[in-house]
């Protein structure tokens, strides 16, 4: 025994066996199989492909998937990856129906691979496609700011055709757009993909023709409707006098912030200059803005006036009233002692004609005075168009006490 050990072939073997062992042990991996070896193995749920007339026909019945089981070389069943091979039918020379014991087929496996399919073959149906028109609907989401409101969409174009398979085109309900308005304060404008829907919900296997529209929303603010006051800046000269002043709106529509609207009443029109003008006029002016955050329409307005020779009228002992009191204050008219005024006005006859006493009102303002004597003026308040000849200088001496 001892001198198999002082053996230099027999220490040589013992060296070779104990680095084959001392291998298997580091890689744990089987001997690789022998030449002529084969294995088996299954792949399940592989997609199954399926080649049809797509733009004439509807697939509507066929199974997802099929199992494979494969038997080879193990070398060639290892370079076998899901992008190597394909498994389909071929129904491309067949019609529509309920077509049975179509066979699976496949490519892509290396040569020397057997391969079978489980089932081996299938059954499907296919279905001619149809269309249908449609309207187009559109769903706003989001809120809108305080008072804003959406008004209705405009949708170009406002119907689509649908096609996919009569079975499935019975239950086509609607073709719809969604649109987010949220936070919007002007027109909404966007490009609306379109999806077919249901009872139960989205269909996927149709298509839309077009399948994108363009769907505008008008956003309205707060609106108020008011009256429209147009003023006179100026007078026509002297001789002359507007006999009527009509405009082709008496309303404007005010938009805008509802806080902002709820104090107006009137809207402020513009301001006509008939310095120059002798004789009868239309003008067309715009309406001004009054608050950038307000927008009014009409944006413009027509205004006719009738200019006349103006005539004169004095107007006797109009009575001078005292306003603006405090609490517990009483007045009375020191000067003119009568506590009455005489004034001459000028305007077109038929206005001058038409006027009374009671359309005249002679006012001193009193607000915040202490009791005493006081020196006020008079504001004289006079029918449209109607103005005091010569704009004199009208005072009264009033007395407050308590």
């Amino acid at each position: 025994m001892d001198k198999w050990f002082e053996s230099d072939t027999v220490l040589k073997l013992v060296a070779l066996g104990l680095a084959i062992m001392l291998w298997m042990t580091v890689n744990e991996k089987p001997f690789p199989f022998t030449r002529g070896e084969e294995v088996q193995t299954t792949i399940r749920n592989v997609t199954l492909e399926v080649l049809y007339d797509k733009e004439r026909l509807e697939l509507t019945e066929a199974p997802p998937t099929v199992n494979l089981r494969l038997s080879g070389a193990p070398s060639s069943i290892n370079r076998i990856t899901p992008d190597s091979y394909r498994v389909y039918i071929d129904l491309r020379d067949l019609g529509p129906g309920k077509h049975r014991g179509i066979p699976v087929r496949w490519s892509g496996f290396p040569s020397g691979v057997k391969v079978e399919s489980d089932p081996k073959a299938v059954s499907v149906t296919l279905e001619e496609k149809q269309q249908i028109e449609m309207p187009v609907q559109v769903d706003l989401v989001g809120d809108l700011p305080s008072g804003f409101k959406a008004g209705e969409p405009v949708i170009k174009p406002t119907k689509v055709l649908v096609r996919g398979s009569e079975s499935l085109l019975e239950e086509v309900t609607a073709v719809k757009g969604v649109v987010n308005v949220k936070g919007s304060t002007e027109t909404v404008s966007r490009s609306v993909a379109l999806q077919v829907y249901g009872e139960n919900g989205p269909l996927h296997k149709v298509e839309v023709t077009p399948s994108v529209v363009e769907v505008e929303v008008p956003i309205t603010a707060p609106d108020k409707s008011v009256p429209l006051k147009v003023d006179v800046a100026k007078y026509p000269p002297e001789g002359y006098a507007i006999a009527s002043l009509t405009t082709d709106v008496d309303r404007v529509t005010v938009y805008g912030p509802e806080e902002t609207l709820n104090g107006l009443e009137v809207y402020p029109g513009p301001s006509l200059d008939l310095s120059g003008v002798t004789k009868d006029r239309t003008f067309e002016l715009p309406i001004p803005p009054v608050d950038e955050r307000l927008k009014v329409e009409p944006k413009t307005v027509k205004i006719s006036v009738t200019i006349v020779k103006a005539k004169t009228k004095k107007l006797e002992k109009v009575p001078i009233r005292v306003n603006g009191l405090g609490d517990g204050l009483k007045a009375e008219v020191v000067s003119p002692k009568s506590g009455k005024i005489d004034l001459v006005v000028v305007g077109a006859p038929k206005l001058l004609d038409n006027i009374k006493l009671q359309d005249i009102r002679a006012v001193v303002d009193a607000s915040n005075l202490p009791p005493g004597e006081h020196i006020r003026p008079i504001r004289v308040n006079l029918p449209a168009y109607v103005q005091l000849k010569g704009n004199p200088k009208l005072e009264a001496r009033i007395r407050i006490k308590r």
